[in-house]
């Protein structure tokens, strides 16, 4: 029996009206179509503790695990993020234009 959690991403996943039918024949081949990436924050050359919680989440799909880190002199804060437990692969920007990107909603955040 599939959990709550499993039955939702078959939902997401049945074809819509035109799209060709596929079958999925068991929840470990479902396992390796899942992934995700976590947003994780930054600022002043360290890892928000918070934006973990993203990671936890994550893993929580059954799928790999992906960290997306960006800003400018992010090389320490992407070497932090790969010693996380469970994540599989950091994406990198370094670029200063993601400096003053907040998730927040609020300026400078």
């Amino acid at each position: 029996m599939l959990s709550a959690g499993w039955r939702s991403v078959l939902g997401v996943a049945r074809p819509r009206l035109g799209a060709t039918a596929f079958t999925v024949r068991s929840p470990a081949a479902l396992r390796r179509l899942l992934s995700a990436l976590a947003i994780l924050e930054q600022k002043d050359g360290k890892l928000n503790t918070g934006s973990l919680s993203a990671i936890t989440a994550a893993q929580k799909l059954g799928g790999s695990v992906h960290g997306f880190v960006a800003g400018s002199s992010i090389k320490a804060v992407a070497e932090e993020a790969t010693k996380v437990a469970g994540v599989e692969k950091i994406i990198a920007v370094e670029n200063g234009a993601y400096d003053k990107v907040c998730f927040t909603g609020e300026p400078g955040g």
